[in-house]
């Protein structure tokens, strides 16, 4: 699990080094989503609250308003409202996050610096978690990794049985375009012995 912290810099690492307040919690709640859903687990100890403008973090919050490495301003006017633009201070070390990971924020990333409040919002609001929750409740992510992993494990075992992968092998399923294959491989296959 990683510290909040890590992931809001990694995040404002991608967007170019800033963004307002709402989206990066915006994209914070879709990283969280998407994490869980490709592998069953928390991405931080992060919790969710349903409310109106969309899922609200105060773990989240806190963590922005009280990094060291983040300053802010209510520089920000959109919609006749002011909003707190959150800056890097310095370049975050982004090697401490894993490949998948880095790859997950990136696209979060991007959703929040290529488009509009209004559209981060959208893709936020057409969220299924998020709209099955009750306003003021915590949102339960749900998941569909125990399936997808016994369907990558079955696919696994059915062409290289229950041993460890060689390295000409995980090549193989490079090559093949199977990178989710790769991704699962070794732990799969270790688990299923």
């Amino acid at each position: 699990m990683y510290k909040i912290e890590e992931i809001i810099e990694a995040i404002l690492y991608f967007t170019g080094t800033q963004s307002i307040k709402t989206k990066i919690i915006k994209a914070f709640y879709l990283l969280e989503v998407e994490y869980y859903k490709e592998t069953g687990k928390k991405l931080t100890n992060a919790q969710f609250i349903q409310y109106y403008y969309g899922p609200y973090s105060s773990e989240v919050v806190n963590a922005l308003e009280t990094d060291p490495n983040l300053m802010h301003s209510n520089e920000v006017s959109l919609r006749w409202k002011d909003y707190e633009l959150y800056k890097l201070q310095k370049m975050p070390n982004i090697n401490i996050i894993d490949p998948f990971t880095l790859d997950l924020i990136k696209k979060q990333a991007e959703l929040i610096q290529q488009h509009t409040l209004d559209k981060v919002l959208k893709v936020v609001y057409s969220d299924s978690d998020f709209k099955q929750t009750k306003h003021g409740e915590e949102i339960k992510i749900s998941s569909n990794f125990a399936k997808k992993k016994q369907m990558l494990k079955e696919r696994l075992i059915r062409k290289f049985g229950s041993r460890e992968l060689t390295k000409k092998e995980l090549e193989g399923l490079k090559e093949e375009g199977n990178e989710e294959l790769i991704q699962y491989s070794r732990n799969l296959l270790k688990n299923s012995k």
